[in-house]
């Protein structure tokens, strides 16, 4: 009997449902939506921060060489001979700048219709008051240790300087030394070296008149500037300074702008002798403030600098002589580029002349055989019509010993 073979029953656990939660069952796409908006939020954080960083570098990065990166420009007339600028108010803010160790640079601009000096500094230009400005910028103040009175004091002072004294300056530099004065002037060319100083001198003339200085006579306007030299005399005394101190304040640099101008490039005028003669504490003022800032005084304005600077025209003297032999051999090369080419024309010349000669040869030929020909066809029509003329006389002539004649037949025409 067959056996019955049980089958073992296996159980099967019930299969488990994977149940995922609302952020597992969110699709991929919102994901790589929400990456992109962190990082766009990143980003803007990152520009946002990125200015304050920045600033912070540029506060925190150290100078290089212990140079300031933005320098301060001073836009000032070129130096003449024995100064470094021949005007007052340049050698002010240069003097007051190297005073306070002020990182600048000069730009000379001889030839300008603007006030001159002004201040450029990160891309803001000054034109007007500009040591207030430049203390606003580098924290800086000349006249930090005078007293409210003090500075009534000094301001009064400058401004007889600059706005009365000055002037009788301007009239020695302009109008009574104006044949030295344009002799600056020397480097242009014959019709500008005359016509500048004369524009220049127009100007200053009408500024004089606007400032009323100038219509007094020329003993009143130097008497007008010997009474202001002699008021700062007596108010420096013996002073190493104008305000007492052990260090200069802004008048110094007023007072040193215009002084060293009025010894070192008109004393010869009536007011410098009278510095010289009789003012001695104001000569040794302004000796005091050049060896105190102006160590490099000498070399800023040597011959070498001075003519460097020094307005020229645009086509210098060498520039003209390079010209001037430039042009012979540039006309020798022309010459040269001719003759090349006559040459090339003659040799083509030559060349078609051989083509041509037999041609010409052959057309004198047929003339010749032509010419030739035409004898011997009129030759030939006389023999004809002689011959035919013969014929004519026979035919009429009778028949010799009684033999019957035949009549005569008509000679053919002859043919020409």
């Amino acid at each position: 009997m067959a056996t019955e073979v049980e089958i073992p029953v296996v159980e099967t656990a019930p299969e488990e449902v994977e149940t995922k939660t609302e952020v597992d069952v969110k699709p991929e796409e919102n994901h790589v939506e929400e990456k992109q908006d962190q990082t766009d939020q990143a980003t803007e954080e990152n520009k946002a921060a990125e200015p304050e960083a920045d600033a912070v570098e540029e506060a925190e990065k150290p100078q290089e060489n212990g140079v300031p990166k933005d320098p301060l420009l001073i836009y000032q007339h070129p130096p003449w001979n024995n100064i470094p600028s021949p005007l007052p108010a340049c050698i002010k803010i240069e003097s007051y700048c190297r005073n306070f160790g002020i990182h600048y640079e000069k730009v000379n601009k001889a030839g300008t219709d603007q006030k001159l000096p002004y201040v450029e500094y990160k891309g803001e230009t000054k034109k007007h008051n500009l040591i207030s400005f430049i203390n606003s910028k580098f924290e800086v103040d000349g006249d930090s240790q005078l007293s409210e009175s003090e500075k009534a004091v000094s301001r009064a002072f400058q401004c007889l300087a600059e706005e009365s004294t000055f002037w009788g300056l301007m009239y020695y530099r302009w109008v009574d030394n104006f044949a030295e004065t344009k002799k600056y002037f020397k480097g242009l060319d014959v019709v500008r070296k005359n016509v500048r100083p004369k524009l220049d001198q127009g100007k200053c003339v009408k500024c004089l008149e606007a400032h009323e200085i100038g219509k007094n006579n020329k003993d009143e306007i130097y008497a007008i500037g010997v009474q202001d030299l002699r008021s700062f005399s007596t108010f420096l005394d013996k002073k190493d300074f104008f305000m007492g101190y052990e260090n200069p304040t802004t008048i110094d640099f007023t007072m040193f702008g215009l002084l060293s101008c009025l010894l070192y490039t008109a004393e010869s005028s009536p007011m410098a002798k009278v510095v010289t003669d009789e003012l001695a504490n104001l000569v040794e003022f302004c000796e005091r403030m050049k060896n105190y800032l102006w160590t490099d005084w000498g070399d800023l304005c040597s011959e070498e600098q001075v003519e460097e600077t020094r307005p020229k025209s645009r086509l210098s003297v060498k520039k003209k002589k390079r010209t001037k032999t430039a042009e012979p051999a540039a006309e020798g090369k022309e010459a040269e580029g001719s003759a090349e080419k006559e040459g090339e024309g003659k040799k083509e010349e030559e060349e078609s002349k051989p083509e041509e000669a037999p041609a010409a040869e052959a057309e004198g030929g047929e003339t010749a055989e032509a010419a030739a020909e035409e004898p011997k066809e009129q030759a030939e029509g006389t023999k004809e019509e002689e011959a035919a003329t013969e014929e004519k006389k026979e035919a009429e002539t009778p028949v010799v010993n009684g033999e019957a004649s035949e009549e005569p037949t008509p000679a053919e025409p002859a043919q020409e």
